[in-house]
């Protein structure tokens, strides 16, 4: 008979699947990397069935492995959202949540709705910003909570990382549009500094493709109208879907976009028990569930 499968244990059989480094879970948990082992061997004991492959360097998981994944995710699920619901009546108070305006627009709203419903006393306000400026406001004090993309050696100092997802990229232009065929290609690009538009452009260079920049827009939105009127194409993650927008084929001639990966900030100091409430309710939304694609109403006006 297979014995009680404990919590603790579950959580550290999932960091170590999400995490893929004995080093990262045991600095995640305040454990020894010793002990994070003796956690996998215990639930492999009480699983009666070996979970990953002989050596935890390489992290495989084993079928019983992969068969019990699901279930560890969805028992964790149901045990902080129990432990939430408990505990929100006594949580107030006020967070501040920084992250990229796209990720303001298709990841936050069913996010914050969650939240809101579970802790109506905590109050949510949120800058949009690029990543690079959020990690200065961070460490000025200004945010308690961010959502961004991973960039190279953009790390606040006060900051605590957790690798929430990989994000696919990919083009996008009008539906029956034609820009991508046109030479140069018309390209609707956020700011400098935005980690979309740097890696769209080195792959589009290494390929020899002829471009040209045809509107720059600290917005979103922006950038969706030029895609509408087939005026430009644009890159967004796989999981947005924009109406009137469709992905571009491989076989249009279009380099294949290296993924992202989507990471959630917290300040390591000062951290009030309504922001730790909002991180956690941020990892357990969309860290251990990829979003259903996310519409984008066509602008109007």
């Amino acid at each position: 008979m297979i014995r009680t499968l404990e919590i603790v244990l579950l959580r550290t059989f999932v960091l170590m699947v999400e995490e893929r480094s004995v080093t990262r879970v045991a600095e995640k948990l305040g454990r020894t990397q010793p002990a994070i082992s003796l956690q996998i061997r215990r639930l492999e004991d009480a699983a009666r069935r070996p979970l990953f492959e002989s050596s935890l360097r390489q992290l495989r998981l084993t079928p019983y492995g992969e068969m019990l994944l699901p279930y560890a995710r969805a028992v964790l699920r149901m045990h902080d959202e129990a432990q939430a619901k408990l505990a929100s009546d006594e949580i107030e108070g006020r967070v501040t949540l920084a992250c990229p305006d796209l990720y303001a627009a298709f990841l936050l709203p069913a996010t914050l709705a969650s939240f809101r419903a579970a802790y109506p006393r905590v109050e949510v306000s949120v800058r949009c910003n690029l990543t690079r400026q959020i990690a200065a406001d961070m460490d000025s004090g200004l945010v308690d909570v961010a959502i961004v993309t991973r960039m190279p050696g953009v790390l606040p100092k006060s900051a605590h990382a957790t690798h929430l997802r990989e994000e696919a990229l990919v083009w996008l232009g009008a539906e029956g549009g034609d820009a991508h065929r046109r030479e140069p290609i018309p390209l609707a690009l956020l700011p400098e500094g935005n980690l979309y538009r740097d890696l769209a452009l080195m792959e589009l260079n290494e390929t020899g493709i002829k471009w040209r920049v045809a509107c720059v827009s600290e917005s979103i939105a922006g950038l969706q109208a030029m895609a509408l009127a087939d005026a430009a194409i644009i890159v967004l993650a796989e999981s947005v879907y924009a109406r009137g927008l469709v992905n571009l084929p491989e076989n249009c001639g279009l380099p294949a976009l290296p993924p992202v990966d989507l990471m959630l900030w917290r300040r390591r100091e000062g951290l009030s028990e309504a922001a730790a409430h909002f991180a956690s309710h941020i990892e357990g939304h969309i860290c251990r569930e990829r979003a259903s694609p996310v519409a984008f109403a066509p602008t109007e006006g």
